[in-house]
């Protein structure tokens, strides 16, 4: 039996395979010391920061009179004058507009009249009553004495309605004319020189000074998670620097049938002098939440369908990765709630290219 060819042949594979494996434990020693060698891959990071993610959400809204009074005739006519226009300011017992006041002025002569003629029978009864008086009961009987005491009674009351009468005429008379009880500036007219206007109808509108509101559109929803307490921040569009605070004064009982939206209006604690009626201002909520660190959404590495971090270790400048709870996604970056500490050096560009344990140097600049 020969072997002989056999045994080269096993020999020469083993001699191969011994090549292969030296080959291939030279390459890794050579990594090795390459790797070893590598200088530290410069980062970027950010110190992790938790504060209260309390900004709920913004709306826009208009600057309005807290309080705006609708002035108008108690009874209807033709407007003989109207003395204010839109603009004008006006003071307590300023004279508005007048109505035509010929009828009222014949109404009033005519209770005068009635007045007049009451109280003249008014006297005449009341002699005559003095006058059965002295003469009961010697030369006059009981039952005119009492029908004298009767017709100076009803004279009294004769008299008393016509007084009323009269007082009802001169209220009618000066009913004819308009006039603010409360000072401000005019902000609307609702009637002309020479219109007729019927009792109750709006002729001129005026707004206090004093307070203002600033009113919105709120989304139902809105209203559902939002604290009636909450403090509202205000400011004017046209001028950010422009800036008040208030509360929820008001809430519509009811949702406008178009948007579904509810009229919210904040009382404003100060207003400047820009915050004009009718100004354009946007209201920002603001709410305590659960302390938040905001991150941008470069730092963000998944892992097994995990979100999480690189956290640079503070003592020998290695990465570890860290598993991290997001509480919400905005634009550019990310809320944290859970994972990472106050203080915890995030690396928040270059990510992909990390792996646990690698040594990393901080940029300038960079937190250590």
């Amino acid at each position: 039996m020969t072997i002989g060819p056999s045994v080269s042949r096993a020999g020469a594979a083993f001699g191969v395979l011994a090549v292969i494996v030296s080959t291939l434990l030279l390459a890794a020693c050579q990594r090795e010391e390459a790797e070893a060698e590598r200088p530290p891959r410069p980062v970027k990071t950010v110190a992790v920061s938790f504060n209260p993610e309390d900004t709920f959400g913004s709306l826009v809204g208009e600057i309005r009179p807290r309080v705006e009074t609708n002035f108008s005739f108690r009874q209807g006519g033709e407007i003989r004058e109207r003395d204010v226009d839109v603009g004008q300011m006006v003071e307590v017992g300023a004279v508005l507009a007048r109505l035509d006041a010929e009828d009222a002025q014949d109404a009033m002569r005519k209770a005068e009249a009635n007045l007049f003629s009451a109280q003249a029978q008014q006297q005449n009864a009341e002699t005559e009553r003095a006058r059965q008086q002295q003469l009961y009961p010697r030369t006059s009987t009981r039952q005119a004495f009492d029908a004298a005491i009767a017709q100076a009674s009803m004279a009294q009351a004769g008299v008393d309605a016509a007084q009323a009468g009269l007082r009802i005429a001169q209220t009618n008379l000066d009913n004819r004319v308009l006039k603010a009880n409360a000072g401000g500036v005019v902000t609307a007219i609702g009637g002309e020189v020479g219109q007729v206007v019927g009792g109750g109808q709006m002729v001129v509108r005026v707004a206090q000074l004093g307070t203002r509101d600033a009113v919105f559109q709120v989304p139902e929803a809105t209203i559902q998670t939002t604290d009636g307490n909450a403090r509202v921040d205000v400011q004017l569009l046209s001028n950010p620097n422009a800036k008040a605070t208030g509360t929820v004064r008001e809430i519509s009982p009811t949702a406008d049938p178009v948007t579904r939206n509810f009229t919210v209006r904040i009382g404003l604690d100060t207003a400047p002098d820009d915050f004009r009626f009718g100004s354009a201002v946007r209201g920002t909520i603001r709410l305590e939440g659960e302390p938040a660190a905001r991150l941008p959404m470069t730092a963000l590495f998944s892992k097994d369908n995990q979100n999480a971090v690189w956290v640079v270790d503070a003592a020998n400048k290695t990465t570890k990765l860290v598993p991290v709870e997001v509480h919400r996604f905005d634009t550019e970056d990310f809320l944290v709630t859970k994972g990472v500490a106050s203080g915890d050096n995030v690396v928040v560009a270059g990510v992909q290219q990390l792996r646990p344990g690698m040594t990393v140097r901080l940029l300038e600049g960079q937190a250590e």
